[in-house]
């Protein structure tokens, strides 16, 4: 049984959707299928991952003569030429909405008519895009219709996390007849990357360390929040380093000015670290002391379920998907009730940046100040987390959609 997997890039390194996307690879590759996965790039390291999972990689062909480099449109548009090995016996097609969902509904309809279109939602556009700036506020609406006509009709669809899954709920009831045959929501695994490694407090400095971009998402990652709570921490507890990984090159002094802005402190200075797959993510991890998840607007929010995974202290938004997931876990008493303390209530509006910081660093220092007994609940959070299993319903729905159950 043979699925294409569409996305961007291939590996983990990318962030976003691409997470995701190679986990459901490396699950329906585990369950018996052949999957093929198309793609606009990879580098090297995304080329090994594949081979890893034993995926056949499908890059753009290009004519030498063609000057334009490979994009979105060229796998949405122009598959026929720039994708001419794709399979056509597929009975799967699968893509992440609003990134190759048009793609993959493209492929389906010109190549591969008799196989199933199943799509995963990531995002809540009118939410996320009210953080970054005028010009993408306002186009959210053409942004949520062509995400709307991408589903139409569509076999399944599966939505991470509650939040984002009441939120398509809704928004199907416009699409009437042509809503998608099924919508499922689907709870992510943790890494084993995660899930292997072992954490404990210690060394000389008090590491906090935060994942995501910078530039034009600090409002909407809560880093104007981080850095305004670690320039008041500094002033209890004076040896602790803020490190923010996921920093392009070319963003390096944009972000490193915005940080700086917010810290409020001459006592700390953030540490920036570039991009980096899910290993590099893993040791980081290894030398911190708390994990922070601070956003205003989280659909979802991996890096704090990693986290959790992990064995590391956190402190996640109540304006993620995470912290519902994690209150549904709790009232089905699969999760130590004590673990909705580590949800830090944040306002959605930016004018309370002043009394977020406060409530924030309240609850940082605490955790910085009492490390030992913190590292010993969350490792305990790690095995309640692992052993409530919480993804496999999810995960069955999956399977079931792409014909590998008996």
């Amino acid at each position: 049984m043979s699925v294409l997997m569409v996305n961007d890039t291939y590996g983990t390194s990318h962030g976003g959707t691409s997470t995701t996307n190679r986990q459901v690879t490396q699950f329906l590759k585990l369950h018996g299928a052949t999957v093929h996965a198309a793609a606009v790039q990879a580098s090297e390291e995304d080329k090994r991952c594949a081979t890893e999972d034993g995926v056949f990689l499908h890059l753009p062909v290009k004519n030498p003569r063609d000057k334009r480099m490979p994009c979105l449109e060229w796998l949405t548009f122009e598959h026929n030429n720039h994708y001419p090995d794709i399979p056509q016996d597929l009975k799967c097609i699968v893509g992440h909405v609003d990134v190759t969902s048009g793609a993959a509904k493209s492929i389906q309809e010109s190549r591969c008519q008799n196989a199933k279109l199943v799509l995963f939602n990531h995002d809540m556009p009118e939410d996320t895009a009210y953080y970054k700036g005028t010009k993408k506020a306002m186009a959210a609406g053409t942004r949520m219709e062509d995400i709307l006509e991408d589903a139409k009709n569509a076999d399944a669809v599966f939505s991470l996390g509650r939040r984002i899954y009441n939120y398509f709920e809704t928004k199907y009831m416009a699409l009437e007849d042509s809503k998608p045959r099924h919508h499922f929501l689907f709870l992510p695994r943790p890494s084993p990357v995660f899930e292997a490694i072992s954490v404990r407090p210690g060394g000389g400095e008090k590491v906090v360390l935060s994942v995501g971009r910078v530039t034009e998402v600090d409002k909407l990652k809560g880093h104007d929040l981080v850095a305004r709570a670690l320039g008041e921490v500094t002033e209890k507890i004076t040896n602790v380093r803020l490190c923010v990984r996921g920093i392009d090159e070319d963003d390096w002094d944009a972000s490193k000015r915005i940080l700086e802005e917010n810290l409020h402190s001459g006592k700390i200075k953030p540490t920036l670290l570039p991009c980096g797959n899910q290993e590099d993510i893993a040791k980081d991890m290894q030398q911190a002391h708390l994990v922070l998840m601070p956003s205003r607007a989280e659909p979802f929010g991996l890096t704090g379920l990693e986290a959790i995974a992990a064995g590391i202290p956190v402190l996640i938004s109540d304006k993620s998907g995470l912290a519902d997931m994690i209150k549904d876990l709790i009232k089905e008493k699969k999760f130590p009730a004590e673990m909705r303390h580590r949800i830090v209530k944040t306002s959605v509006r930016e004018c309370d940046l002043g009394e977020d910081a406060r409530e924030w660093a309240k609850r940082i220092a605490d955790t910085l100040e009492y490390s030992e007994s913190e590292f010993d609940k969350a490792a305990e959070y790690k095995k309640r987390l692992l052993e409530s299993k919480y993804w496999e319903e999810s995960h069955q729905n999956l399977l079931r959609v792409c014909g590998l159950t008996d």
